[in-house]
């Protein structure tokens, strides 16, 4: 549904289009098409010229069109900062992303000096847990003087797989806070890292983060591509040190390719990919968080009730959410922990039971602070469950909203 606020989204309504059947034509994921209405992203290059032909505008007319959106998107961020008394102590999430892209694209003033390479490596492990725990604005604070540390640092096989986790954590984060173009950035430095450390396992999880890229921009059959190649390189590969740390990657690109599954409508080949990771899960025998994946059976479990909101699958969701107990997972996994509220939030918002919506994002926020201000997709629910409101408030959504600087 257009927001009352979107110059896109009324475009696209007057053109004949849902969101449903827009990101069908356009060949992207419906949640692609929410997030370039709301600013959150802007639609690549490539993908321009077909937009602009749907929407009856020359490139130009998109262009302008485009950076309106941005300019409501600046401007709501803006009034949330002066209007939201929980926004005077953090700084704004384009700020945040702000400071991120400088150093990975930034000419390091550390160059050349060298930097004690344990306590490198534990600051790149804190960023991950920062992360891990939904401190979002923690990690985008101290990443930026960690990648630039680690881009002044001389070559070496040590150097590189210090890079690729750093890159990782970097990409984690803008995907997180929903900038596409970061996430595809930092991944891609995160792979050429991990492929001049020589290591199977980082690979695959930096290709893991190319896929969340991918995917973040719209590009679904990139990211599977992308994914299957991954999941069958690491299967060729030897073993490294530590075989739990090879399983919890290729149970994690399972659960990811599973998703993307759903995403496309293929249930079949997402419930196999699902059995797939549940196998892994059951080798690897623990509860783990090798290579901050976080992966083991409750994970596969969390990821299974994903998959059954994105198939549309309400009452199968609510079922598993009911069985779920996440106090299984390592005590850093917050966010994972905030996760199932808000899929179980999207599950109930898409049977239009809007006060359980509400119920379960309050719960994910209680669980995560961070969860669901600092998440680009609980942000977009958010926003769905403001456009429909119609007759009464439905109780804690506008303050809710205000928290996470969504415009009502």
């Amino acid at each position: 549904m257009a927001t009352k606020s979107s110059v896109l989204a009324g475009a696209r309504s007057a053109a004949g289009y849902t969101q449903e059947k827009f990101a069908f034509a356009l060949g992207v994921d419906v949640s692609t098409v929410g997030r370039w209405e709301t600013g959150t992203s802007a639609p690549l290059p490539t993908t321009r010229p077909k937009l602009a032909k749907l929407l009856r505008l020359s490139l130009v007319e998109l262009d302008q069109l485009l950076r309106t959106v941005k300019a409501q998107s600046s401007h709501r961020a803006t009034k949330s900062a002066w209007t939201d008394p929980g926004v005077g102590s953090r700084l704004s999430q384009l700020s945040l992303l702000d400071d991120l892209r400088r150093s990975i694209i930034g000419r390091s003033a550390l160059a050349g000096k060298s930097s004690d390479q344990r306590q490198l490596m534990q600051a790149v492990n804190r960023a991950h847990r920062l992360y891990q725990h939904a401190d979002y604005e923690a990690a985008a604070k101290m990443l930026p003087q960690v990648i630039d540390r680690l881009n002044g640092q001389l070559p070496s096989p040590t150097v590189a797989m210090q890079k690729a986790c750093g890159y990782v954590a970097a990409a984690k984060l803008a995907t997180k806070l929903g900038s596409g173009s970061l996430a595809w950035l930092a991944a891609d430095r995160a792979n050429l890292a991990a492929l001049d450390a020589g290591s199977a396992e980082l690979a695959g999880i930096a290709r893991y983060q190319v896929a969340c890229a991918l995917l973040l921009n719209g590009h679904l059959d990139d990211a599977e591509e992308v994914v299957e190649e991954a999941i069958e390189d690491l299967r060729l590969a030897k073993g490294g040190d530590d075989v739990r740390v090879k399983i919890s990657v290729q149970g994690a690109l399972s659960l990811l390719a599973a998703v993307m599954a759903a995403r496309s409508g293929a249930g079949q080949n997402a419930r196999r990919r699902l059995r797939q990771a549940g196998e892994f899960a059951a080798d690897l025998g623990c509860e783990g968080n090798f290579l901050w994946t976080g992966f083991g059976p409750t994970n596969v479990a969390i990821h299974e009730l994903s998959v059954t909101v994105q198939l549309g699958e309400a009452r199968r969701s609510y079922e598993l959410g009911s069985f779920l107990d996440t106090d299984r997972l390592p005590d850093v996994l917050v966010g994972r922990r905030s996760q199932v509220h808000l899929d179980l939030g999207r599950a109930a918002m898409s049977v239009a039971d809007d006060s359980l919506a509400v119920l379960h994002l309050l719960e994910a926020e209680r669980v995560a602070k961070q969860a669901v201000s600092r998440n680009a997709g609980a942000r977009e629910v958010i926003q769905v469950l403001l456009d429909r409101e119609r007759h009464g408030a439905t109780p804690g959504l506008r303050a809710l909203a205000l928290r996470a600087g969504v415009d009502a």
